[in-house]
């Protein structure tokens, strides 16, 4: 699983890199971005594209930056003889959390080493600080490109200064048995799909005005899950909670915890603003356990 999401995310980053019929721009001296490291030269012009042109320029895989609230991208490539380039697309998301959101999409490992959380793999640097997700790619890799690459990726990291706050969602995880590297937070449902299928339609009204967080947690071998949405009402969230059962499973309007199939079990809560999902829970008690859990925290977080 881990070499196939590699290799998409490489043609991911191939994409970026690629020719493109936009005029591009003059390189701004205020990025985070330097002219040179370790004799790769930035070449004359970064390419930048914001929300009216970056389907142009991603071809196909913008809709991921603009579910996060897409500000623009800067595109740089550093230059040496002899050695692959090195592409740098620096993604100003507007702000921390929808920075943390793009990270989190394919988050495969839990790493500080860069920024606020970073991921590497051959010729690939990941990394998001403050409102910036960046992207490093040098491929085919060779031993120098790789000190090049992450002593890039330190340049810009220390340039970016200050680190932006997490989604405040992500405080009503209870950690125990969490799966840290499994956490997703988004704001649009086909995000949701791609990571646990829940339906054609976006039964749960999940949009740019909600909040939302699917991760994993360990029972032994098995696993299961928490999803959290967060509307911006009850009446949203009330709303969003009997659609659920309705469609997905309509035993839940008489039980808070059904056995579905396949042996485990499912619950869905309507918590204030909050609308809380167990999914593939292994026992009855482990869901209704997680639900007393996320119920605390949201009234500790509220001051009750």
């Amino acid at each position: 699983m881990k070499r196939v999401v590699f290799l998409v995310t490489i043609i991911i980053a191939t994409t970026f890199s690629g020719a493109f019929s936009m005029e591009k721009g003059v390189s701004n001296p205020a990025l985070p971005l330097p002219d040179e490291v370790d004799g790769w030269k930035a070449s004359q012009k970064d390419g930048i594209y914001g929300q009216e042109n970056l389907y142009d320029y991603i071809n196909g895989g913008a809709e991921l930056y603009l579910s996060y609230g897409f500000n623009k991208v800067t595109n740089r490539i550093y230059l040496r003889p002899e050695q692959p380039d090195i592409v740098v697309d620096l993604f100003d998301m507007g702000t921390s959390q929808n920075a943390y959101g793009v990270f989190s999409h394919s988050m495969e490992t839990l790493d500080n080493s860069y920024g606020q959380g970073s991921q590497y793999s051959e010729g690939l640097l990941l990394f998001w600080k403050d409102r910036y997700y960046v992207s490093i790619m040098s491929y085919p890799e060779t031993a120098e490109s790789k000190k090049a690459l992450l002593a890039l990726g330190r340049k810009i990291e220390t340039a970016i200064r200050g680190d932006g706050p997490l989604p405040d969602i992500l405080t009503l995880l209870p950690q125990a048995f969490l799966i840290q590297e499994s956490v997703r937070y988004f704001r649009h449902y086909a995000w949701l799909n791609s990571h646990y299928f829940i339906a054609d339609s976006n039964i749960l009204n999940i949009n740019e005005s909600t909040e939302a967080v699917l991760a994993k947690y360990r029972d032994g071998e098995k696993t299961f899950l928490l999803l959290l949405v967060n509307y911006e009402n009850a009446q949203a969230a009330q709303s969003a909670h009997g659609n659920f059962v309705k469609q997905y499973l309509p035993e839940l309007t008489q039980k808070k915890v059904v056995r579905i199939e396949d042996g485990t079990w499912t619950s869905c809560q309507l918590k204030g603003n909050l609308v809380v999902i167990v999914l593939n829970a292994p026992e009855e008690g482990k869901a209704l356990h997680l639900m007393k859990e996320v119920n605390t925290k949201r009234l500790q977080q509220q001051g009750k």
